[in-house]
């Protein structure tokens, strides 16, 4: 058994809020006398004062960070990406999602601000950062699930091709500021319009 004589990971016991305790699969404490525990001996911190684990969640949510919030933000920071009930792209503009938009986005800047634009590794180098760094990586992973701010592309059901008379897939923006394109789902039509065309004969229709 490991000893209990290093740095433990921040999220080991007593653990941080909204975490759940980092423990060793497998590996148990003297005490244990669980049949069904699957491990419950604290994980040694490996970078700063996290375990490899967590640490590897924290520079990922930070990886997507940026253009979440970004996307977050060009929506007004409390819209989050709907669709009506005919599957067409619409902004949510009241009580739908703006609370929980805004809460989450308010939730991981709170963690960030004792940041202070440091690396991720100079980050977890103390206790209270690696406290923050791990609790920034759950409130992160938590908006990224429940708060669609990257549009997909989907089917549209108001206009149908003009030339197939099929269904048509609307594609969002490659990039930021990027062009829409509504294509025909019939693989020997895939006529193309723009998004000029498609409100056109959506207006039409």
């Amino acid at each position: 058994m490991p000893v209990l004589n290093q740095i433990l990971c921040v999220a080991a016991w007593p653990g941080v809020p909204s975490v759940a305790p980092c423990k060793q699969s497998d590996v148990h404490l003297d005490t244990c006398q669980n049949d069904d525990c699957r491990g419950c001996f604290p994980r040694q911190a490996e970078r700063g004062f996290l375990c490899a684990s967590h640490f590897d969640r924290v520079e990922h949510a930070l990886a997507r960070w940026s253009e979440f919030a970004i996307r977050a933000g060009r929506l007004g920071l409390t819209k989050a990406v709907q669709r009506d009930n005919a599957g067409v792209r619409t902004t949510a503009d009241g009580h739908v999602n703006l609370t929980g938009v805004y809460l989450a986005l308010d939730e991981c800047y709170g963690f960030l601000g004792f940041r202070r634009g440091r690396t991720a590794e100079m980050w977890v180098q103390t206790e209270a950062g690696a406290g923050d760094a791990i609790q920034f990586a759950a409130a992160a992973e938590r908006a990224y699930r429940s708060h669609e701010v990257e549009e997909r592309p989907h089917r549209v059901r108001r206009v149908r091709c003009p030339e197939s008379q099929q269904q048509m897939i609307w594609h969002p923006p490659a990039w930021f500021e990027g062009h829409v394109t509504v294509k025909c789902s019939n693989d020997e039509c895939r006529h193309v319009l723009n998004q000029d065309e498609y409100e056109e004969l959506e207006h039409a229709s």
